[in-house]
């Protein structure tokens, strides 16, 4: 390769100064076309703004490399010793309004990004997709924001309303067991097939160890049980053993889970709602350790202890 590393160094990116798409695709062309056919994708169902901040951080990422990494030209050789290199130059890096680093929030952004990227060019089998994606949940720092707040009845009867008519049947199983357990989306996701089950008239829901790091049972709505035997019914045989799983038979992801909850909302017109919402709302119109025979929340009839 005839740039040196030393010339790379002196073109790496400065807070006043960004490289463009086109300065690396002089030492990178193969991985700044993989880029590029990403972001064409996205704009297909995404917003220009959106496009934008995520072009932004595939950017900024791809000229790390050229100064850190200069022989990884393309993204099927990133692994996991280009993430750590990033993370460390993105955490050191000045902040705009004169502070020492960036905030937490740019750094969660950036690597949310990358992260993406990578996980949607292995889910479409691009020729230059990495084996697996090399960012990992833990590589992004927590957010820094309140905890979300229960929705208020207006609000939850609208969602749960839209809820009612989802088109999506698993989507609308999954929104309505988080609403109406009050379960942690991990628990969902790892719930059993023969999770459900019946002691005298009334049913169960076995839920396994989760967030709260203990196995216990909840009492299920009527309406739940029939939800979760006819999705069983048009699923079929579990090939998991889980309850839910997605269409390549693995297990959910709790990005895709939090995303089934925001399509729910937007369908509702409430705005951005988070699955822990959910389980805030139900808590607040159950008394502890009682079953709401009588609950306002669309008629839920479980109670989080």
């Amino acid at each position: 390769m005839s740039t040196t590393v030393d010339a790379l160094q002196a073109r790496a990116p400065k807070p006043s100064r960004q490289l463009t798409w086109a300065e690396i695709a002089e030492h990178a062309p193969t991985l700044v076309a993989t880029a590029q056919d990403y972001l064409r994708q996205l704009a297909v169902s995404s917003r220009p703004a959106t496009v934008e901040t995520a072009s932004l951080a595939l950017r900024q990422f791809a000229a790390h490399l050229m100064v850190a990494h200069p022989t990884c030209t393309t993204v099927a050789k990133i692994g996991r010793r280009e993430v750590e290199s990033y993370k460390v130059a993105l955490a050191a890096r000045p902040g705009r309004t004169g502070a020492k680093t960036v905030a937490t929030e740019t750094i969660r952004n950036n690597l949310g990004q990358v992260r993406t990227f990578f996980e949607r060019l292995i889910e479409w089998d691009h020729p230059d997709a990495p084996p697996k994606v090399p960012v990992f949940a833990h590589d992004l720092p927590k957010a820094n924001e309140p905890a979300p707040k229960f929705l208020d009845d207006p609000t939850a009867a609208k969602f749960m309303a839209a809820l009612s008519t989802d088109p999506d049947r698993r989507r609308r199983l999954m929104v309505e067991l988080l609403a109406r357990t009050g379960m942690w989306v991990g628990e969902l996701a790892a719930l059993r097939d023969d999770a459900m089950y019946s002691l005298g008239d009334t049913w169960w829901l076995r839920i396994p160890i989760g967030k709260l790091h203990n196995d216990r049972a909840v009492p299920l709505h009527p309406m739940l049980v029939g939800l979760i035997n006819d999705y069983r019914r048009w699923r079929g045989p579990s090939s998991t053993g889980l309850l839910v799983e997605r269409n390549d038979h693995n297990p959910y992801d709790r990005r895709t889970i939090h995303r089934y909850v925001a399509a729910v909302a937007r369908r509702a017109g409430v705005g951005p709602v988070h699955p822990h919402q959910l389980r805030h709302t139900l808590a607040t119109q159950c008394k502890p350790c009682e079953v709401a025979l009588d609950a306002s929340f669309v008629g839920v009839a479980n109670c989080v202890a």
